[in-house]
């Protein structure tokens, strides 16, 4: 199963447009997002983070909704600018094909992905051992990223939630 998302639009500053470099374009998913969007009640058409009802969120309540995600999941506070440049940076550390990532990132030209894989060799480290082992054996090169993207979050503390988020998060 390809387990992607295909990006045909973006809303921001309360317009809704073509997406970054005016492409469509297919970026891969982790197992773990991919099994909690087929959980979700409502249909998986349209945009990822949207209302009950379908329609886009407006730039203050994406925002909210990303603060709220990583704050619940104990994750520093991050907007969905900085989590894309953080998908762009480690996809290059775990070694994609820059073409690849150029496609995935919706970049025009190959200058501006090289950006990404100049930051990664910049500041290459040993990968952890989760990220490691999610990559042995696995031939499919995209596969491969995509278990190595997915275990990143494997050492994190495990997140608190109060009670009174508990009750927020099942009413919205």
């Amino acid at each position: 199963m390809a387990k992607t998302i295909t990006v045909n639009q973006q809303t921001r500053n309360k317009e809704t447009t073509t997406p970054k470099g005016r492409t469509r374009r297919a970026v891969p998913m982790t197992s773990t997002l991919h099994d909690a969007l087929k959980r979700m009640e409502t249909i998986r058409e349209g945009f990822v983070v949207r209302n009950l009802d379908g329609t886009a969120k407006t730039d203050g309540q994406a925002d909210a909704a990303i603060l709220r995600i990583c704050r619940r999941a104990g994750l520093p506070a991050r907007l969905w600018h900085t989590l894309r440049h953080s998908f762009g940076t480690h996809a290059a550390l775990f070694g994609v094909n820059p073409w690849r990532l150029q496609a995935w990132m919706g970049h025009k030209r190959i200058d501006e992905t090289m950006l990404y894989v100049h930051v990664a060799e910049a500041h290459g480290r040993e990968l952890p051992e989760c990220v490691r082992e999610a990559a042995l054996g696995e031939g499919d090169p995209d596969a491969r990223v995509r278990k190595m993207l997915g275990a990143r979050g494997k050492n994190l503390a495990k997140p608190t939630v109060t009670e009174n988020e508990k009750a927020a998060f099942t009413a919205a």
